[in-house]
């Protein structure tokens, strides 16, 4: 038996997409396309009833908790596997696994701290099995605001996301973010899609930059 794939394929996927042909990406980019497009209410960045929001701090209240990456196409960090730069290591025992973010704090001043997860397998069959591996966390925390932009083809008022890294943190080793150019995917990005579950995120200087997270669920 072949143990490195299951039947269905699913355990050869790299997690975020990483591995997506590029065939897959174009749908993947035409499905965000027409969301992003189509009008809907549950939409809150492009429904009317929600524009000139963005000063007053509506969308920092929507945006606040934890999300988990699902998806992107930031050749950035799809040459990293990872935003941290560590998945590129070989070893089995430094495997990507996952990218969550939690924004807290106020419209004022909010922090965030993304968590990237790193370990041997994937994360569902090392939950079946503890005796898998050990899994460590890479922590970048720093500070974020909502800030109001042109919409990249539309030219209408639309949200960004500004985060500011300030440490990366590996273990008890501690660096200052500006150290770290892999960073830069999650520094500028604007909002396309927002409701209670799903944000879309495309790069502000690099179009063709998708990040795709799903609410984590308390």
């Amino acid at each position: 038996d072949d143990d490195d794939d299951d039947d269905d394929g699913v355990s050869s996927k790299r997690p975020c997409g990483f591995d997506c042909t590029d065939p897959e990406r174009k749908i993947i980019s035409d499905l965000i396309y027409s969301l992003e497009s189509t009008p809907s209410k549950s939409n809150l960045v492009t429904s009317a009833t929600n524009r000139g929001n963005i000063k007053n701090g509506f969308y920092s209240k929507q945006i606040m908790g934890g999300w988990n990456l699902r998806y992107t196409s930031s050749h950035t960090m799809i040459i990293n596997q990872s935003l941290s730069g560590l998945g590129r290591s070989t070893s089995q025992q430094a495997q990507f696994q996952s990218l969550k973010k939690y924004l807290t704090g106020s419209k004022y001043l909010g922090k965030v701290k993304y968590v990237e997860t790193f370990g041997e397998g994937d994360d569902d069959k090392k939950n079946d099995d503890d005796d898998k591996g050990v899994s460590f966390d890479v922590t970048v925390t720093g500070e974020w605001y909502v800030e109001e932009r042109r919409h990249a083809f539309t030219g209408n008022p639309a949200p960004s996301l500004r985060v500011d890294p300030e440490k990366l943190q590996c273990g008890p080793m501690t660096n200052e973010a500006e150290q770290w150019s892999s960073l830069g995917p999650i520094k500028l990005s604007d909002f396309l899609y927002l409701d209670q579950d799903l944000m879309v995120l495309r790069g502000s200087t690099n179009p063709n930059a998708l990040f795709v997270y799903e609410r984590i669920q308390d």
